[in-house]
């Protein structure tokens, strides 16, 4: 019994060992973490975690908001644009911090920007965080770095995510591949499958990929998606 006792306990200490130092980094988050989210007067609100992607909010969106414990706003837009209001006051006038990280998309960006805006993400995993653009295609733009250099997921299921949460504009989407290639992410096309279960208030997602008989990626039609469009420029 004493013997028993013993090779049981090395046996836990040698698996958690293992377990540790054999855990693939390449691990991604639930997929059932991705929610359209009907609220107010956002067409486009998406949840990934604890990461929320949208379009221009109003006072009373970041009410809701902050009544959902963000506790920072990351402004995608240009500094010129129109808001209605002096929405860094009157997000700070919540509680809330409020970072102003404008994204142009007709011009190349510095790797810098992407690199800045990982590092926001990466640092606030388990706080929740709101990311806006005028249309939420630059907030997408700004979280799928983060998606696939920080979380592992591929780029193929990422990018399907990101066109989830409102990613459309095919230079916006020129520009996150132009820094996904700069650190060296393959960004083939791959085919998808995106399924969806509408809620009353809110519609979850899946994206998985498609795979042949073989353990290949499929090349068959119906629901599956090529999410890499002609537009989307690799180069």
């Amino acid at each position: 019994m004493i013997k028993f006792i013993i090779h049981s306990v090395c046996l836990v200490f040698a698996t958690s060992i293992l377990g540790c130092s054999s855990a693939p980094p390449s691990v991604k988050p639930a997929v059932s973490q991705i929610k359209s989210v009907s609220v107010g007067d956002m067409s486009q609100l998406t949840r990934i975690g604890n990461v929320w992607l949208s379009e221009q909010p109003t006072k009373d969106d970041l009410i809701w908001i902050r009544d959902n414990y963000v506790t920072v706003v990351i402004d995608t837009r240009m500094r010129s644009e129109d808001r209605d209001f002096d929405e860094r006051a009157y997000v700070v006038s919540l509680g809330m911090g409020y970072r102003s990280e404008p994204l142009n998309t007709d011009m190349d960006y510095s790797m810098d920007y992407f690199d800045r805006a990982r590092k926001t993400l990466t640092a606030r995993r388990s706080i929740p965080t709101f990311i806006h653009g005028k249309t939420a295609d630059r907030a997408a733009a700004v979280w799928l770095p983060f998606r696939v250099l920080d979380e592992r997921v591929p780029y193929s299921e990422a990018l399907a995510e990101a066109k989830i949460a409102g990613l459309s504009e095919p230079n916006t989407i020129r520009l996150v591949n132009q820094y996904l290639l700069s650190r060296g992410v393959d960004i083939g096309p791959q085919q998808v499958e995106v399924t969806s279960t509408p809620g009353p208030d809110e519609t979850n997602f899946e994206v998985l990929p498609v795979e042949d008989k073989k353990g290949g990626t499929s090349n068959s039609s119906g629901a599956e998606h090529d999410v890499t469009s002609e537009n989307d420029v690799r180069d």
